[in-house]
């Protein structure tokens, strides 16, 4: 019975070695998202739609953001996932969503002004046409 009572006390010291790890694990975990969340209440923000102050927050916050990414960054060549004509730092889904709408929007224009040729319509420069 004294090696089950050892293997007993070790498993259970085992156990509460593992528990307190975890834990400190957990709360330096816990620390870091408050700390990169510190100046971001949006983020901490559990509604399904933001609040005026979160919304005003987060603009304010990125508005810093590009002011200080144009004050320290030297003026380099774009990256590689990076298009020309859009701004430094804009992610590569929203380069392409771009790109897409802008497509759209030629193609729209084609096929109107071909709808006005086939109609015999010149296009109304004074109603936005």
């Amino acid at each position: 019975m004294g090696t089950l009572s050892r293997w007993l006390a070790y498993a259970r010291t085992k156990v509460e070695s593992t528990l307190k790890t975890a834990n400190r694990d957990l709360d330096e975990l816990e620390a870091q998202r408050e700390a990169a969340t510190a100046d971001r209440p949006w983020v901490r923000s559990d509604t399904e739609a933001p609040t005026f102050d979160e919304a005003k927050a987060r603009i304010e916050w990125e508005a810093a953001q590009a002011a200080r990414g144009a004050d320290t960054d030297p003026p380099s060549a774009p990256a590689p996932s990076d298009s020309p004509s859009s701004p430094t730092g804009q992610d590569a889904e929203t380069v392409a969503a771009q790109l897409e709408l802008e497509e759209r929007q030629r193609e729209s224009a084609a096929r109107l002004d071909a709808i006005r040729a086939e109609l015999g319509i010149e296009p109304d420069d004074k109603a936005g046409g």
